[in-house]
């Protein structure tokens, strides 16, 4: 993805452009072509990393997707978004739960809250004011780490953090390496990442799939999937 895309992509948010030609698309509105794609990447008897679950709602599709033989792990740093996870599936005993962010470090952040449980972000900025803000302190961890300590690589994950996905990634650069790792979908917050001083993020996020043997595609406008 070239720089000038970028800042196209931002601008088409910015002014609502991007909504329309959402519409007009082929391949269906916003949620199918996401659902499409995870539905082509996802086997029974896979593992299955949800980074960024909310409430559970893909979380609760893959657990019935992978079946009772498969294993689905639910990342959310918000402690009440895992409790809703859990009261959504209390009998699924190969869904996993993790109460915690991943990143590119082992530390701690704060979670500022937004109006919407979606909007919730991780915020690492040592000079933030996010401490005084409607915020709540986070344990940050590595997907590589996490992967090590519970012994399996999973075959496919799903990334929806909200301006966070380029250290969510840099922190599995073991993993993508595994082969047994197929298919990984990224939800791109293009205007977040430009926010947060990380225009470039959406080029390395896909020259870290590529270098790792990936073949990457748009789903659409803001749905990067690597394939391999």
């Amino acid at each position: 993805m070239k720089p000038w895309v970028i800042k196209l992509r931002s601008f088409a948010r910015r002014t609502g452009v991007i909504g329309i030609i959402n519409r007009f698309r082929p391949a269906g509105p916003y949620e199918q072509r996401v659902h499409q794609a995870l539905t082509s990447a996802v086997r029974p008897g896979d593992i299955v990393w949800d980074v960024g679950a909310n409430v559970g709602v893909y979380s609760e599709l893959f657990c019935q997707w992978v079946g009772k033989d498969g294993c689905v792990v639910a990342f959310e740093p918000f402690a009440d978004s895992c409790r809703q996870i859990r009261e959504r599936l209390p009998d699924c005993a190969w869904l996993q739960v993790e109460n915690v962010a991943l990143g590119d470090t082992e530390t701690t952040g704060r979670l500022l809250m937004g109006p919407e449980s979606v909007e919730n972000h991780i915020d690492t900025a040592p000079d933030s004011n996010a401490a005084e803000a409607n915020s709540v302190p986070v344990e940050i961890c590595r997907g590589d780490a996490v992967c090590k300590r519970l012994g399996r690589v999973p075959n496919v994950i799903k990334v929806d953090v909200e301006g966070f996905e380029e250290e969510v990634l840099q922190g599995m650069g073991d993993m993508m390496s595994a082969p047994e790792l197929r298919s990984i979908l990224v939800e791109v917050h293009f205007m977040k990442l430009e926010k947060r001083g990380r225009p470039t993020a959406p080029i390395h996020i896909e020259e870290m799939r590529r270098a790792r043997d990936f073949k990457t595609n748009w789903v659409d406008s803001s749905h990067l999937f690597a394939t391999r």
